[in-house]
């Protein structure tokens, strides 16, 4: 049997989800944002990849490596990634470590830092990515196809790979990510998945 789904509104607009598993005592939770690649439209395509390249790379309080350690500590596991249309935040928690779980958790999705050094060789793995992606026939297909069907200029137009092209990833700046990430990462422009070993009230 699928478990029923709990939904709740919170008075930022913050949209939850919530399935109760209680036969493990684990809680996943996924952080559902309405931005993915198509977000890139009028801005730099790629901008959207490389930001949730960074999220966890370093926020206010936290080094990438604090994050890492943190993480092992707890037991815990935080990943981030793009499509076309979502950008998705990842956390699996042990039940009785949830607390300062979420607390990291938290602060990776709202207070990401973009520290330059970490910067600058993300986007030098994306534009060699690209380069990748330029002799492999898959990825070649996914780069050219969406410029055919929907023309340059559109939304869905960009490489379906999120990547971008080496002339706009080049120019990008930390302060670029700092901007998608403050113009998307919103409450009242997400959704809160649950999963697991907990309830709505909790």
């Amino acid at each position: 049997k699928v478990p029923a789904v709990q939904r709740a509104k919170l008075s930022n607009g913050l949209k939850i989800e919530l399935t109760e598993r209680h036969e493990l005592p684990d809680v996943n939770f996924a952080l559902v944002l309405d931005a993915g690649y198509a977000a890139d439209q009028g801005i730099t395509a790629g901008t959207a990849k490389l930001t949730t390249t960074m999220l966890a790379n370093g926020t206010r309080k936290r080094t990438a490596l604090e994050i890492s350690d943190q993480l092992q500590l707890l037991g815990a596991q935080l990943t981030a990634g793009s499509n076309v249309d979502q950008t998705t935040v990842f956390l699996s928690a042990i039940k009785d470590k949830l607390r300062p779980s979420l607390d990291l958790y938290s602060d990776v999705i709202l207070n990401p830092s973009f520290p330059e050094s970490d910067f600058n060789r993300e986007k030098k793995l994306q534009l060699a990515s690209i380069e990748r992606e330029r002799v492999t026939p898959f990825q070649m297909g996914l780069r050219v196809l969406p410029a055919l069907i929907y023309g340059k200029g559109h939304a869905y137009g960009n490489p379906l790979t999120g990547s971008g092209d080496t002339e706009g990833v080049t120019r990008l700046t930390r302060e670029d990510l700092a901007r998608f990430h403050e113009t998307w990462f919103r409450p009242n422009n997400a959704t809160l998945i649950v999963v697991g070993d907990t309830t709505l009230a909790e």
